[in-house]
């Protein structure tokens, strides 16, 4: 019995001194070592890639947002794949990648952008192709474009129109003007903004003519355009603006005069000073401040100064009034009396009461 206890306490010792020494071993082994070395950081995640990888994706969902991405990077390494992605069963990826070869201002992306604007059968792609084209540009896509204006679907005619606006396309004229008689309302009011950017002498009979339309929102950008491209020649039909129901088409008519060197608007925004539209009258503040009249425009907004409730409005009404008086010259310190003067007026003064 007593031999098996001694064994026992032997054997804990010669464990103990095992562990201690293996202890004593790391200890060492760390101290001439150095410390471990930390994890080594996952290498970042190139965006370009990533987006690359997902328009190959299966999914759908990964395609459509990995082509916006390319658009948004303006990346020319983006080009070959996203023409690559034209080719997609999926129109909104079609879409996304037209678009962002747009942005990219990819040359090789003209004429895909041109065939899918006459021939895709999706009109979200055909739309996309429209507005791409303002970036690709050329005498083709203003041909394209103006027949686009002829499109089933009204998202591509409006952005045909906005596209040749923006191009400021001279061969458009004739067609935009035509957009002008259109049923839809929207694409009348387009096709007049984009007559507007383009500013042709050539397009003002037809302007004037949408003048008369009964859609408010047509008439507005009619007389804007009017307002671009117009002479002399249509002072009257802006002269008759002026008392049109709406206050921003008197507005932009007194506007236009102006610019032709035409006083007579000047009445016309001095009342809409005091119309309900705070904006109005803000607007109406800025025609006075840059031609407005002495008589006229500076009592008209000393006079809407003093009745305005809203802080920000009189501050601006303050600032056109201050604008307007220094345009004109006016001074507001009072006139320095002359004693030279004043000396001749007494004395006549005296000389009449003598009878002399």
């Amino acid at each position: 019995m007593k031999s098996a206890k001694l064994s026992l306490m032997f054997l804990s010792l010669g464990l103990g001194a095992a562990w201690s020494i293996s202890f004593a071993q790391a200890a060492w082994a760390q101290a001439h070592e150095g410390p471990a070395a930390p994890p080594q950081a996952a290498a970042p995640v190139d965006p370009l890639q990533d987006a690359l990888k997902h328009l190959k994706s299966p999914e759908v969902a990964l395609r459509r947002q990995a082509a916006e991405e390319l658009g948004r990077m303006r990346r020319p390494e983006a080009a070959q794949p996203l023409l690559e992605a034209l080719k997609d069963d999926d129109p909104f990826v079609r879409a996304g990648a037209v678009d962002a070869l747009g942005l990219l201002r990819e040359p090789k992306a003209l004429a895909k952008a041109l065939e899918l604007l006459a021939k895709d059968t999706s009109p979200q792609v055909r739309q996309q192709a429209a507005i791409s084209l303002a970036y690709l540009g050329g005498p083709q896509a203003e041909d394209a474009l103006i027949l686009a204006l002829k499109d089933a679907a009204a998202g591509v005619r409006f952005c045909a129109a906005r596209t040749l606006g923006a191009l400021r396309s001279q061969k458009a004229v004739a067609a935009l003007s035509e957009a002008l008689k259109d049923p839809d309302g929207n694409m009348r009011m387009t096709a007049a903004a984009a007559l507007g950017q383009i500013g042709s002498e050539k397009a003002v009979p037809a302007l004037r003519q949408a003048f008369a339309d009964k859609d408010v929102s047509v008439r507005r950008e009619a007389i804007k355009a009017l307002a671009q491209s117009a002479g002399a020649s249509s002072s009257e039909t802006l002269k008759k603006a002026l008392g049109d129901e709406d206050p921003q088409v008197r507005l932009h008519a007194a506007l236009a005069l102006a610019r032709l060197g035409d006083a007579s608007g000047e009445p016309a925004a001095s009342a809409l000073l005091h119309d309900p539209d705070a904006s109005v009258r803000g607007q109406a503040a800025g025609y006075l401040a840059r031609y407005g009249s002495k008589e006229k425009g500076l009592s008209a907004l000393v006079a809407a100064q003093a009745q305005e409730n809203d802080p920000a409005l009189k501050t601006s009404l303050a600032a056109a009034a201050a604008q307007l008086k220094a345009r004109l010259g006016v001074s507001d310190a009072p006139a320095q009396p002359n004693p030279g003067a004043e000396s001749k007026k007494a004395s006549k003064k005296g000389r009449k009461a003598q009878g002399q």
